[in-house]
């Protein structure tokens, strides 16, 4: 009998000490949500209630993605769930996030802007998706001679967001990205600077299909630069018309601008695109290479030449594979 209630006293002891441990992981757990800062969760068009349940525990905004999917089922929002990018906090309740989804109240809108988009195209971009107004966009980047300094990256902006925050914005990431190690770098180059690393990355990037080459047609313009030749970029001439064509003609050739490098010596007067971080490397850190020249061969890639009448026999090659 006393043995009975010894063990019936140590349970209640045990149940009594394992409710308090469970009370205290509750309530540290509470305050830990509750010091939690909200996190931008990105839906992507297409999800699914499972992938948008998956999304959600991943990030941590709620604790069971089965009953965030049972919640979504009792209340028949389960295929009304919306893509975008939500800002959601850890406090929010089930039914706050499925509200939330459900109405498509996005706070956020992800933008990729590509690499070697120009001012203009980025602008277009901006305006088709209700973000920007194309012509302050393109007036602000114009005005302050912004062409190659708008960094091609993955942005989550809001909606309405004025034209000059935005392209603050862009140029913060150049500025994150261009580092002072590069800085160094472009100013200890000769024939160059930090202008010219940018003009001549711009180049690159248009030039160049394949991450492989973009380091191999940077030592092509560096040596014709060493030697005064004319860069004789075709992406330099497309710039300065302002149109995009598969194949120039002689005419195209013979436009009038500065940035024209078949008619003009040396780099063009400013960018011809916003160049990526490859093609950045590649302007500050050309191959070790002595090739003059270069020609497209299909498939992205193209054929190198250190002299003249070779460079003519890959053209011929080429040109009979219809290029």
């Amino acid at each position: 009998m006393e043995i009975t209630i010894f063990m019936h006293g140590r349970f209640i002891k045990y149940l009594l000490l394992s409710l308090a441990v469970l009370y205290i992981i509750g309530s540290l757990t509470w305050w830990m949500k509750l010091s939690s800062k909200p996190v931008l969760v990105y839906i992507p068009p297409g999800s699914s209630a499972y992938d948008i349940s998956i999304k959600l525990k991943q990030a941590g905004v709620i604790n069971s993605s089965k009953m965030f999917l049972l919640t979504a089922k009792i209340t028949r929002s389960i295929k009304q769930l919306k893509s975008g990018t939500y800002e959601i906090s850890p406090r929010d309740s089930i039914f706050k996030v499925i509200a939330m989804l459900e109405k498509g109240k996005s706070k956020y809108i992800k933008v990729t802007i590509p690499e070697g988009f120009t001012c203009r195209q980025i602008a277009d971009k901006l305006s088709e998706l209700g973000i920007a107004d194309k012509d302050k966009f393109i007036k602000l980047t114009k005005d302050e001679n912004l062409e190659g300094y708008l960094f091609p990256e993955t942005y989550y902006l809001e909606r309405n967001i004025p034209e000059q925050k935005l392209v603050n914005k862009m140029l913060e990431q150049f500025n994150v990205h261009f580092s002072s190690d590069m800085r160094k770098r472009a100013n200890s180059m000769k024939y160059m600077n930090e202008k010219n690393i940018i003009i001549l990355a711009s180049i690159i990037e248009k030039e160049a299909a394949l991450e492989a080459e973009r380091p191999v047609i940077s030592a092509v313009f560096h040596n014709r630069l060493k030697k005064y030749m004319y860069l004789e970029s075709c992406a330099t001439v497309l710039y300065a018309m302002g149109i995009h064509k598969d194949k120039l003609t002689y005419d195209d050739l013979k436009i009038d601008s500065p940035y024209n490098t078949y008619k003009h010596y040396g780099l063009p007067p400013g960018p011809i695109c916003n160049p990526g971080l490859g093609s950045i490397n590649a302007a500050l850190y050309p191959a070790d290479s002595t090739d003059l020249y270069f020609v497209a061969r299909g498939s992205g890639t193209h054929s190198f030449s250190v002299g003249y009448k070779e460079h003519l026999k890959e053209k011929r090659k080429a040109k009979k594979h219809g290029k």
